[in-house]
């Protein structure tokens, strides 16, 4: 979706609000095109006919409400994968939300509406649409290889027959085709053979000893070494069959697997046609043999794919669906559906990259699949979210399970860092319960689990991140400890309070956390840095911004650690903010990382004197710092006699 320009429709009975909403995404996204629809008819006709990437839709309108709007939206194919976001004043409308999920949409955005809030819906609507259009499109690319290949292999065989025809009539038809019908034999795999009672004697194109992987034909040529390769458990019906073409005397078409010499397995179609002599006694049979083995995988491929996650060999949302329907029987009672959620994917993702995520997933659904029952059903639902649904089993027995899962997991780690999955379950009991609101109980309550376990295990993540960040460049410890120290004596002689202080002292130690998204051959580059080099470089505010904005305990620094590299003039990045616009704790965070910057050696240029470094901070005053918080360093530089040590840490005299 990033690729291409977003279409947006805006359904919303009330002009002003429809203004309001275009105007904020015009902002967040110019090239953006925003349509406008003032009733759920109109509406639903405008998504009919300009195929939106988003619906940001009112729920209370006249004639047509939102959520009617929306079923209808999801009972067409062809307007069933855009996502709907609905728009409404209640925040905490627990019913509307309810509904919201119950009749297909996909996201919800409270008003007033936040800019930011909106920002994230667009972004994260715009990958599901993106994902959606990926995965129909992938089922058409399937589609048609497969059509292709089944219109090229009936062709093929079509020609064959029609040259098999042919050879009923006239022998010597045979000879004058033999290289045409060599030709679509390959094509098609497929051959052709004759088989003759008289002399128990088989005759057999190349392709039929391709197929059973023999270079001559006395290989085959007897009924009982033929049947020597037809796979064991197949060999009675094989044998049924031939004494059925030979009693009826009649066609007969039959599919089989074989055991070639080398081990391989192959599946064939066999055609057997009778022959008779000029008696009309049954002297014979003759017809086809073709190799279908590659026509069945790739019906399997495609079955297994429709059914299954890519990504886990997990069963996927469409499979869960189907078959929670079909368990949701008396019989099945009691039901329990379990709600499972990987705890810290997205930053995991962030900081790590997605290939990590992926091995994080994939462990979390070895360590469900191992314990779990061998008749539970486990479905990725999409993201970081499972469900595991229990036929048979009460809340006490899930609760013995969910135990064993949690203890499984905790076993688990990853880049040093403890699986952690919140597991959430309710159980139903009885016929009435909507089997969907249990799973929105269960989801519920994974959801309070999550809360808690998501909290401990991201502070712990942070943690890893700063240690791996380190590894990755030990000048970067250095220079994250000076500016934290630098930080603190700032804080200090502004006379905050001591929380404030703390506070900021931690920026300075994490502001750079982002880098753990930069390549390591850059951090640790020798020399001076290229344009795209310095490009990727300046991308670590905003990796470290969303690294700490998910982060309870850290999120309140995490516009300080995006704003660090912002100007006084308005001139930093990656915001452009300008004077005020900038948080205290970035400005503070800003001046300290320059002098630190300044004062420390590369290989490729001798670091600036304390002195120097004092004077280019007193110079910038105004353009690149806030000129209070320069003249607080220089205070703490003088007052307070702090120097570099040659091992990257301060030291402080008494003066």
């Amino acid at each position: 979706m990033e690729t291409r320009q977003l279409k947006i429709l805006v359904i919303d009975d009330n002009r002003d609000n429809v203004i309001v909403l275009k105007a904020l995404i015009r902002d967040a996204f110019p090239e953006a095109v925003v349509l406008m629809a003032f009733d759920g008819k109109n509406g639903l006709e405008m998504a009919a006919a300009e195929d939106p990437d988003i619906i940001f839709m009112d729920i209370i309108m006249p004639g047509m409400d939102g959520f009617e709007v929306c079923r209808k939206l999801k009972a067409r194919t062809d307007l069933t994968d855009i996502p709907v976001v609905f728009v409404t004043a209640a925040r905490g409308d627990r019913e509307h939300r309810i509904l919201a999920l119950e009749c297909g949409g996909e996201g919800f955005l409270s008003k007033p509406i936040d800019e930011q809030e909106l920002i994230s819906q667009i972004r994260a609507m715009a990958k599901i649409r993106g994902a959606n259009i990926h995965k129909r499109n992938e089922k058409k690319r399937l589609d048609i290889r497969v059509r292709k290949q089944t219109e090229s292999l009936k062709a093929a065989h079509a020609r064959t027959l029609k040259l098999l025809k042919a050879l009923e009539k006239e022998n010597e038809a045979r000879k004058r085709s033999e290289k045409a019908l060599v030709e679509a034999q390959k094509l098609a795999h497929l051959g052709s053979y004759e088989f003759d009672f008289k002399n128990d004697e088989l005759n057999c194109s190349e392709e039929v000893l391709n197929i059973f992987g023999v270079t001559s034909v006395e290989e085959v040529n007897a009924m009982e070494r033929f049947i020597q390769f037809v796979h064991p458990d197949e060999i009675s019906c094989v044998l049924e069959k031939v004494n059925k073409v030979m009693v009826e005397k009649s066609t007969a078409d039959f599919i089989f697997r074989i055991l070639r010499q080398d081990g391989e397995e192959r599946i064939i179609n066999m055609r057997m046609i009778p022959q008779f002599d000029e008696n009309q006694n049954h002297s014979g049979n003759f017809g086809t043999i073709q190799d279908i083995t590659r026509i069945r995988k790739t019906e399997e491929e495609i079955r297994y794919l429709s059914y299954h996650d890519y990504l886990t060999g997990l069963f996927n949302r469409r499979f869960y669906e189907e078959v929670l329907i079909k368990l949701d029987t008396e019989e099945n009672y009691p039901l329990t559906l379990v709600m499972a959620d990987v705890n810290g994917l997205k930053m995991i993702n962030d900081s790590f990259g997605h290939a990590v995520g992926d091995e994080l997933l994939q462990m979390a659904s070895t360590v469900i699949k191992n314990g779990c029952r061998e008749k539970d059903v486990i479905a990725r639902l999409g993201g970081d979210e499972f469900v595991i649904i229990l036929a048979k089993t009460d809340a006490e027995t899930a609760a013995l399970i969910i135990k064993r899962l949690e203890m499984l997991a905790s076993r688990e780690k990853i880049r040093g860092l403890k699986l952690s999955i919140a597991f959430g379950s309710r159980t139903k009991t009885r016929k009435e319960e909507n089997i969907q609101k249990v799973l929105k109980n269960a989801e519920d309550d994974m959801y309070r689990h999550k809360l808690y376990e998501s909290a401990s295990m991201r502070s712990k993540t942070i943690e890893l991140i700063m240690n791996t960040l380190y590894e990755k460049s030990n000048r970067e410890m250095m220079h994250s400890n000076r500016v934290g120290l630098i930080c603190e004596k700032i804080g200090m002689r502004m006379m905050l309070d001591q929380d404030e202080i703390n506070q900021i002292r931690t920026a300075g130690l994490i502001h750079d956390i982002g880098k753990m998204g930069i390549d390591e051959k850059i951090l640790n580059k020798p020399g001076s840095l290229s344009d795209d080099e310095w490009k990727e470089i300046q991308r670590h505010p905003e990796i470290g911004y969303r690294i700490l904005s998910s982060v309870n305990e850290f999120s309140e620094m995490a516009n300080c650690i995006l704003e660090h590299h912002e100007r006084w003039d308005g001139q930093g990045y990656p915001k452009g903010l300008k004077g005020d616009e900038i948080s205290l704790q970035g400005r503070i965070v800003a001046v300290a990382d320059s002098f630190d910057a300044m004062t420390s050696d590369r290989t490729y240029r001798k670091g600036l004197g304390q002195a120097e470094a004092i004077a280019e901070i007193k110079r910038c005053a105004g353009t690149h710092f806030d000129p209070l918080v320069a003249k607080m360093l220089v205070d703490v530089m003088h007052s307070e006699m702090i120097s570099l040590e040659s091992n990257g840490r301060l030291s402080q005299s008494a003066g």
